[in-house]
């Protein structure tokens, strides 16, 4: 537990504070606890008029990031959860020239729109770390943003694996898909068609405003498309033989969540291998079927796996963005072969909670906070040795 003196800005309303509300525990919650810090949230914006005007002008996360500067004077560090706010706070404290310890969770850093903010403004300056969870988004932010290294951290995403658990029901012949971000449902509607298995797609999500590919597709007889809350989905993971997560070829971890919450519910996972989606899946192809598997370099949960003295072993099975046979001879072997998709449950299950628990996402920011804070204080003394500083 580190003092108080953190502000943590995120994007929810939050009126009564962090609290455990039914479901899965939040990050948000677990990171405000163990950082002790002070939330500001939508709530913080519509308690200010001005902070309300900006918002109606120029959107929330600015009207975020600007109470978040107003009181930068107040806490020693503060942790913005998504570059969304993170970029205009770094403008205003670099426009400030205010050395504030910042760390900013970046989710896709690397597009056309935010490439200007490190490429001309450097705002990087005034941002302490940039947490990313895609190995891809981490070598491109080096290589085509210009940020040092030293000011990004490459930490896997989380799960609740005490809410997304094996639960004591019977499988049934039935495939799962879950999430909107980015999901390939043509793809998948191709893969099962005429399949001798039920396939049930949950195509929604509680942040993801992209659009729904299974809207305006006719799917199969065999597949039902509607949408869940935290507990009937748990139930539908828990019923389903295996989980699909079908993608289209994006450049960073569209899929993670349903993805941690399969492996967590002890479900084998056929993924399609994008150029953001490598750092999750361990694939078992290459053991289990004669076709082959697409290359994959060591990955993110490989590596801190590696770091902690964790056996990795094989969790799922990858397939090429867009190819609908090679989706449904994975689909298939794991529905004919019941005791590999268990071994790869299994090894999902115990991966997830060895690595990617939701408290060991907290202690990971909270290492990287006072990280931040310790360089910055060992900045100050250095600009107070300095005699031209004096």
């Amino acid at each position: 537990m580190v003092a108080p003196g953190v502000l943590f800005v995120v994007s929810a309303a939050l009126p009564n504070g962090p609290l455990d509300l039914p479901g899965p525990r939040k990050d948000y919650v677990a990171l405000a606890r163990a950082l002790n810090a002070t939330i500001l949230d939508y709530t913080s914006v519509a308690r200010s008029p001005a902070a309300r005007l900006l918002a109606r002008v120029l959107g929330m996360p600015v009207a975020q990031a600007w109470l978040a500067f107003r009181q930068r004077r107040a806490y020693r560090a503060v942790l913005t959860d998504g570059e969304h706010i993170g970029l205009p706070l770094a403008l205003l404290l670099k426009a400030a020239r205010y050395p504030l310890p910042h760390v900013t969770i970046g989710h896709r850093i690397v597009t056309r729109q935010k490439g200007p903010f490190f490429r001309w403004l450097k705002v990087h300056s005034h941002i302490s770390r940039i947490v990313l969870h895609a190995s891809l988004q981490h070598r491109m932010a080096i290589d085509k943003l210009g940020i040092p290294a030293d000011k990004l951290a490459l930490t896997p995403y989380q799960v609740d694996t005490d809410f997304w658990r094996p639960q004591p029901v019977a499988e049934e012949p039935m495939i799962c898909s879950v999430g909107l971000e980015h999901r390939d449902y043509p793809t998948l509607f191709q893969a099962v068609e005429g399949l001798d298995a039920r396939v049930e797609v949950a195509a929604a999500s509680y942040w993801s405003h992209q659009r729904n590919s299974a809207a305006g597709v006719t799917p199969p007889p065999n597949v039902k498309v509607g949408a869940y809350d935290y507990f009937a989905l748990r139930d539908l993971y828990a019923r389903a033989a295996l989980v699909v997560v079908p993608l289209y070829d994006v450049d960073f971890q569209a899929g993670i969540t349903t993805i941690l919450e399969a492996m967590a519910m002890g479900k084998a996972v056929v993924v399609t291998r994008t150029r953001g989606q490598i750092d999750v899946v361990e694939d078992g192809g290459a053991a289990m079927r004669e076709m082959p598997s697409p290359g994959q370099e060591e990955s993110l949960l490989r590596r801190v796996a590696a770091a902690q003295g964790v056996t990795l072993e094989p969790n799922g099975l990858y397939v090429p963005p867009g190819a609908p046979a090679a989706l449904r001879q994975a689909i298939t072997y794991l529905l004919e072969h019941p005791e590999e998709r268990a071994i790869l449950g299994v090894a999902g299950r115990r991966a997830v909670e060895q690595l990617v628990t939701v408290d060991a996402y907290a202690e990971r920011f909270s290492r990287l906070i006072e990280q931040a804070c310790a360089e910055q204080a060992t900045a100050t003394r250095g600009m107070s040795a300095d005699p031209v500083a004096r």
